[in-house]
């Protein structure tokens, strides 16, 4: 078990948006390149979009980022109150290191079809 792990402080996208935090993501996310980018607004309000970012997303949806639009509950799916992102400081989209990690999943969808055959 790591010890050398420290907490990081979480916020809701409301507060990222006052921060004037752009790009979050959530410490349960099983790629660190995974994450949404929310607009934001000059009076530290955001839109009703958000764009998720994920290396898989290419091969599995055709494009990347994947824009989703954000209804809040009880309709929606995030609560944007609720304290469970912290700023993501990973790789941009436009990145080598990005874009490698992107390449990683290129035909796997295909390929693991092929295998089911």
């Amino acid at each position: 078990m790591r010890t050398d792990l420290k907490p990081v402080p979480l916020f809701s996208l409301n507060e990222a948006a006052a921060r004037g935090v752009e790009r979050v993501r959530q410490p349960n996310w099983s790629n660190p390149f995974d994450h949404i980018k929310i607009d934001l607004f000059k009076d530290g309000s955001h839109g009703p979009w958000i764009h998720l970012y994920a290396p898989f997303n290419k091969e599995c949806n055709g494009r990347d980022p994947v824009d989703v639009i954000w209804i809040p509950p009880p309709v929606g799916w995030i609560d944007p109150d609720v304290q469970s992102f912290y700023a993501y400081t990973g790789p941009l989209p436009d990145s080598d290191e990005y874009k490698a990690e992107c390449a990683k999943y290129a035909g796997s969808l295909s390929d693991s079809a092929d295998e089911q055959r």
